[in-house]
């Protein structure tokens, strides 16, 4: 795996109106939003939900449109900000085939009806995007108009449940003849007929804009897998790979459709294979498979895996990681043992997982029965999880390099991007030292401060002590060095979170400002004019003397030959007014910044007697260009480089 992966971490303090908990619900991801819909605890839920991961912040949109009714154990997937739902259980007994989409841009439900003939109602099965086709497999269908015939029941070479409480709680023993269920309670028979299947088709729905709706019953030859339920899929590339399941016991096989050549085939895997399972989790991260829960079998010895024939099985929370690229089962390090750790989320099944960039976010599912009395009569009672946990797995990625806000003469105001995965920063200074010729000595780095954001004002930093010193009970070995005036720094930042501390950015270097000149203009507005771009901004607060003149740079598209990482600007204006026109024939040689998000970049400066200060460089937004033209364009905000966006600067 890589470095350190594979920690737990609970959000708590979750705000806006949270969801109740529940178990069968789904979920899918646009960019850092999770959209939950549906699911099940004392009835079906038809309720949208959506969590911010990136605030940590719930709020239920106000849909319109043909809304569906709630549903439970139903597939849904996203295409950029187009979700589509299919079947599911809408009451107890009874399954849908219906199709919904949801437009997640403006929170508006439709029903579609495709051509071609429909996949029967069904529940469990798994609904993935593989490149612009929706792909249906499995699932549990009925074949009668009363829903009391159509409740899902387990078997190995005996059938063990009539209904699922019945052998849980009441260690009722049945045995199975096709079409016939016979149950034996207190020496009594009771007889059931079987109104239900288990599937393991393949249909499949062109999804392209532009493409009529049409369902499509591949024919697919050769070896596939079992009739199942309650299992996982996800998408690999232009592949679906499923796992585990159930079909009247507990599955643990692995396999591999290539929906372009219509062909399954078993994957043969390293390693120690997990617990057959159903009612699990799977969520890909690049190239690993992060499977997590489910209702798996009772070990009859756990020391080498064996299972028994199934008449017992609970909630597990454990966690297996499938490398697809070397089809290896990995062990996940420093994953605890113990169940009733508070360091994992506990037992359940019926939850979601899904993934936020290198993130597996769980929530909500049932952790199984509890036995429970009423007036003398044992019944089963289930428990709902409330709680969401993330996965961390993997150390984060290293930020952009530092930009530079704004300069003081003893102080430096630094930025840099965000990363997803992070829960803080190291930032780390170097003095700017010329070396001699033939030096290979490098001066060292020292740590500034461990940084919540990603916006901090550097105004000294910690250097070693010659002698440590005890200062409330606490050795201290380091000494704070202030930043001196007219004296340039390097500066790097690096990422950090549960699982370690990641890879530092590129370096970049800042000079704090003279005493005597000007600081750097501040409160920069752009906005569109009909001759190009019109920027305005305040005079810097230390000015040191009257202002001469500004003078305002466009980073210019990179010329051949050029260094990577480096830009060159060119002065579109210089005056005393603060505010300018940059027309369209200037903007259209200027660098679009991809970053983060595609940018112009301008820097302006001032002057007075004693020459140019430091320049504040900021971020002019502009339209997105998707690759999916499905993608809406959108038009840059009128002031972009206001407080609140993007704003950077440089000396």
């Amino acid at each position: 795996m890589s470095a350190k992966g594979g920690k737990w971490r609970k959000v708590d303090g979750t705000t806006g109106p949270n969801p109740r908990p529940r178990h069968g619900h789904k979920a899918v991801a646009i960019k850092e939003l999770i959209i939950v819909f549906g699911g099940g605890n004392d009835g079906i839920v038809d309720e949208l939900h959506v969590l911010n991961t990136a605030t940590n912040q719930w709020f239920a949109p106000q849909v319109r449109g043909d809304k569906p009714s709630g549903c439970a154990a139903f597939g849904f997937i996203c295409d950029g900000v187009r979700l589509l739902i299919f079947g599911g259980m809408v009451e107890y007994g009874r399954y849908s085939n219906e199709l919904y989409e949801l437009l997640a841009s403006r929170w508006e439900w439709r029903r579609l009806t495709p051509l071609g003939d429909a996949p029967c109602p069904r529940l469990g099965h798994s609904f993935n995007l593989i490149g612009h086709k929706a792909v249906i497999f499995g699932g549990l269908a009925n074949s009668s108009n009363d829903p009391k015939l159509n409740i899902p029941r387990c078997h190995t070479e005996l059938i063990f449940l009539s209904t699922w409480y019945i052998y849980v709680y009441l260690s009722v023993y049945v045995t199975y003849k096709p079409e016939l269920i016979v149950t034996i309670i207190n020496n009594h028979y009771y007889y059931y007929y079987v109104c239900f299947r288990y599937l393991n088709d393949v249909y499949s729905l062109e999804i392209r804009e532009g493409t009529s709706l049409q369902w499509v019953c591949p024919n697919i030859e050769g070896p596939c897998p079992n009739p199942r339920e309650s299992h996982s899929a996800i998408t690999y590339g232009d592949k679906l790979v499923i796992f585990g399941g159930m079909n009247g016991r507990r599955l643990g096989d692995c396999w591999i459709l290539d929906i372009d050549v219509l062909q399954w085939k078993a994957l043969d895997i390293l390693g120690k294979a997990p617990l057959p399972r159903s009612l699990h989790s799977a969520c890909l991260i690049k190239d690993r498979m992060f499977v997590f829960g489910g209702w798996v079998p009772v070990e009859v010895d756990p020391s080498n895996g064996s299972t028994g024939n199934e008449t017992e099985w609970r909630c597990t929370n454990n966690i297996a990681c499938l490398n697809l690229a070397t089809s290896t089962w990995e062990e996940v390090p420093e994953y605890p043992d113990n169940e009733e750790s508070e360091d994992v989320p506990c037992p359940r099944a019926g939850h979601v997982g899904v993934a936020v960039d290198t993130r597996v976010y769980v929530w909500s599912g049932r952790d199984g029965y509890k036995k429970v009395w009423n007036n003398q009569v044992r019944a089963p009672q289930q428990v709902c999880c409330n709680d969401l946990w993330y996965l961390e797995t993997e150390i984060p990625p290293a930020p952009t390099r530092v930009q530079l806000v704004r300069a003081g003469t003893e102080s430096l105001e630094l930025q840099w991007t965000h990363i997803a995965c992070a829960d803080k920063y190291l930032l780390q200074i170097q003095q700017y030292v010329v070396a001699s010729a033939g030096s290979k000595e490098e001066e060292p780095w020292y740590d500034v401060d461990i940084v919540k954001g990603t916006l901090y004002t550097v105004t000294g930093y910690h250097v070693p002590k010659d002698t440590a010193t005890i200062v409330e009970g606490v050795t201290v070995e380091t000494r704070r060095q202030e930043l001196q005036s007219g004296k340039a720094y390097k500066f790097r930042v690096a990422a950090i979170n549960v699982c370690g501390t990641g890879p530092f950015s590129e370096v970049t270097a800042f000079k704090t400002c003279m005493p005597g000149f000007p600081g750097a203009p501040s409160a920069i507005r752009i906005s569109k004019s009909a001759e190009g771009a019109h920027l305005s901004w305040e005079p810097p607060a230390n000015s040191s003397g009257s202002i001469a003149e500004y003078s305002v740079y466009l980073g210019l598209k990179p010329q051949p030959g050029a260094q990577p990482g480096t830009m060159a600007f060119a002065r579109v204006y210089c005056g005393p007014a603060s505010q300018c026109i940059v027309s369209h024939g200037q903007l259209a040689n200027a660098h679009i910044d991809t970053t983060s998000k595609p940018a112009i970049i301008f820097r302006i400066a001032a002057k007075n007697d004693k020459g140019y200060g430091p320049a504040t460089q900021v971020r002019w937004l502009q339209d997105a260009r998707p690759t999916d033209p499905k993608a809406p364009m959108k038009r840059p905000p009128p002031n972009a480089a206001t407080p609140g966006d993007e704003k950077k600067s440089k000396p």
